[in-house]
């Protein structure tokens, strides 16, 4: 199975990003009537591109214009790598610079810079660009990388470029093959005969098809009926790929760009969203708790209010914790990257990466325990964030595969962490149902202990006290597999005695109150009694 690349070509307006994408494809990615008019490129253009080693690889060629900003972010969300095109006769632009951020936060992993329009510069002018990129570029993904030098008027520098598209490949890792399927629908079309197709970019996992599929966030179940790859019938596709899905009985009006599409169960839409929130240095401006701004998620554009956690503001290069409450809900996960913009200007001013998908809002008022495991994911302190999972859940089994869900990192990474945390006897394992904190174990294997003693002496008369009587005293939530690990352990250490379907206190002695005492003693004095 071939690895599939997306690689963005970025740049400002007029450095010659389609002229660089048509020498190496042969296709003009500027189809729109509009694009061709004005001489700009409006949506993203989309062209395949097969290396000599036979990998296939997308270049995604997004416009440069503040006025299609949006645009822009949305077909960056998915590159793995990124050529940056700075024209010689212009060097380092607004733009230049506000499309290198967006692909740090989408977390482009490698890529380098095309010089282009070389034939309209000296050498001393060359000289002098190439320096300005290396100065710019330094603390960047892109510092210290390869800047070629460019011409599409005799195609100087096209076979370097190349042959350092082919190298960077090679060592980019790609997308998650392993994961379940997902997508950002970025384009969608209706064709008699066909009915709805979407476009976009698998994100993760593999699609054949007939496979079932959910549109989020309608949460609408359907099923690939059919899907095509750069124009070609294929039965499955996968992790890294373009491909087209017409789907099964979804009416156009059903579906829209900025939906996703996802195995089914695998993802859940919501308004709410714990972030790590870093904006830019920049800027000019903080951003102010309670603030209104526009969250850029894949290819989704909401409305978001930001509830920061730990101070009132963000300054201009400054980190935090945050709550993104969004207008209308997204089918987001953690490790999600994103790009934040105001309201009604076109300028990228912040971004981060989804820690979690919360089921509750965010107070102050119980801050400690969500801020203390926030910050652990934060700092990719797996163990850490396992530790507070357990402590936030002690009446509950804890699953790797649930973990790995609500963080983002890999089942693999979890168990890992769970095999860690055990060595060091801080788990309890149940049969690969799950785990539990030993601390948390042992405080609740106490509580049981003293839940049997005290509905005892409420009660003197009771024989014994029965498992659910138990258990609803301790925590009517508490799972069952520790809960009966629990009772066998206090019943194996004498500390508990099984009678009659029951337990009671091996060494506790009850003593009546005075008046049940005093009527038990008429009764046996009396004659009923012989």
């Amino acid at each position: 199975m071939q690895k599939h690349i997306t690689v963005g070509i970025a740049g400002h307006v007029d450095h010659g990003k389609t002229s660089l994408v048509r020498c190496l494809t042969g296709i003009d990615t500027d189809r729109l009537e509009e694009e061709k008019r004005r001489g700009l490129s409006i949506e993203s253009g989309i062209a395949p591109f097969e290396l000599e080693s036979g990998t296939q690889i997308a270049l995604v060629d997004v416009p440069e214009h503040t006025d299609f900003l949006k645009n822009t972010i949305r077909g960056l969300s998915s590159v793995d790598m990124a050529l940056l095109v700075v024209a010689a006769d212009d060097g380092i632009m607004p733009q230049t610079r506000e499309h290198l951020q967006i692909l740090e936060f989408f977390n482009a992993k490698d890529g380098f810079v095309v010089l282009s329009k070389v034939d309209l510069a000296d050498e001393e002018v060359l000289e002098l660009a190439e320096l300005e990129i290396s100065e710019t570029l330094e603390n960047s993904f892109l510092g210290g990388e390869s800047i070629i030098r460019f011409s599409a008027l005799d195609r100087q520098g096209l076979t370097e470029i190349r042959g350092n598209i082919e190298e960077i490949v090679r060592k980019v890792p790609g997308k998650h093959l392993e994961a379940p399927f997902r997508l950002w629908i970025d384009q969608v079309k209706s064709f008699p005969g066909y009915g709805t197709i979407v476009s976009g970019t698998i994100l993760s996992g593999r699609l054949r098809q007939d496979d079932p599929l959910q549109l989020l966030p309608s949460g609408i179940e359907t099923r690939a009926r059919s899907m095509e790859t750069h124009h070609k019938s294929v039965a499955e596709a996968w992790a890294g790929q373009r491909v087209g899905i017409n789907l099964h009985k979804v009416p156009l009006t059903g579906v829209e760009r900025g939906m996703a599409l996802a195995e089914p169960g695998t993802v859940r839409s919501s308004y709410l969203l714990n972030v790590d929130l870093h904006v830019l240095p920049g800027t000019g401006k903080p951003i102010k708790n309670r603030q209104r701004v526009k969250l850029y998620l894949g290819t989704s554009v909401t409305s978001t209010r930001v509830i920061l956690m730990d101070k009132e503001q963000l300054e201009p290069g400054e980190s935090g914790l945050a709550q993104l409450r969004l207008m209308k809900p997204i089918g987001a996960l953690p490790g999600d990257p994103f790009v934040v913009c105001p309201l009604n200007i076109q300028t990228t001013i912040a971004g981060g990466k989804v820690l979690e998908v919360p089921q509750q809002k965010y107070r102050r008022g119980k801050a400690s325990m969500m801020v203390s495991y926030l910050k652990a994911l934060q700092g990719d302190d797996i163990k850490g964030y396992l530790t507070h999972a357990m402590k936030s859940n002690p009446n509950h089994l804890v699953k790797t595969i649930d973990l790995a869900r609500n963080t983002g990192c890999s089942v693999k990474e979890m168990e890992e962490a769970v095999k860690e945390l055990a060595k060091d006897g801080e788990v309890l394992s149940f049969k690969g149902s799950g785990f539990l904190g030993k601390e948390q174990y042992r405080e609740l294997k106490e509580v049981v202990q003293e839940a049997v003693e005290r509905i005892l002496k409420q009660d003197p008369l009771k024989t014994n006290v029965k498992a659910d009587e138990i258990r609803f005293q301790v925590a009517p939530s508490l799972d069952d597999l520790p809960f009966q690990r629990m009772l066998g352990e206090l019943c194996n250490e004498g500390k508990l005695l099984k009678v009659d379907g029951g337990f009671r206190s091996q060494n506790l002695s009850v003593d009546l109150p005075h008046e049940q005492q005093r009527i038990v003693s008429l009764i046996l004095d009396s004659d009923l009694v012989e």
